[in-house]
């Protein structure tokens, strides 16, 4: 399940600049491969920090709730990479590049299970998790043998 869309990038970016950062030739005319490429690409980054801890992709139509936060941290890479990627831009703006320093550091929180996503119930863990009490029984010290005859 997609978190975002090419839409929702162009969107973000406005028609003139989605269309500058992802035509690789001229700079002119949008490119939806190369923006479908961006948006897989931000998707991937976004489920490797939330497989840690989640099985991938979350599943929206069970959480619709976390919708927003989801597309809103991975547009926000999204946007990153495409400037990033553009043959035609030689700077990041500040903003972009804020948001990108501060989402690896979300996702990671969430990964580590510092910060929990917004859902009313909790999206499908990774693995299976066997939280029963162990018991482990120290080595004997003294074996049948060694107290023979005591």
């Amino acid at each position: 399940m997609a978190y975002i869309t090419i839409t929702q990038l162009q969107s973000r970016l406005g028609s003139t600049l989605y269309a500058r950062l992802t035509d690789r030739v001229n700079g002119t005319t949008a490119d939806s491969t190369v923006a479908q490429q961006i948006v897989d690409e931000a998707e991937a980054l976004a489920n490797s920090y939330l497989a840690k801890r989640y099985a991938t992709p979350i599943d929206l139509t069970a959480h619709p709730e976390l919708s927003n936060v989801l597309e809103t941290r991975v547009l926000d890479l999204a946007e990153y990479l495409v400037w990033r990627d553009s043959p035609f831009v030689t700077d990041i703006p500040e903003r972009v590049r804020l948001l990108h320093d501060e989402t690896p550091d979300w996702f990671t929180s969430i990964a580590s299970g510092e910060i929990d996503l917004p859902a009313s119930s909790p999206p499908a863990s990774r693995t299976a998790v066997d939280d029963s009490p162990r018991y482990t029984e120290p080595p004997r010290r003294f074996t049948h043998d060694e107290l023979d005859g005591l």
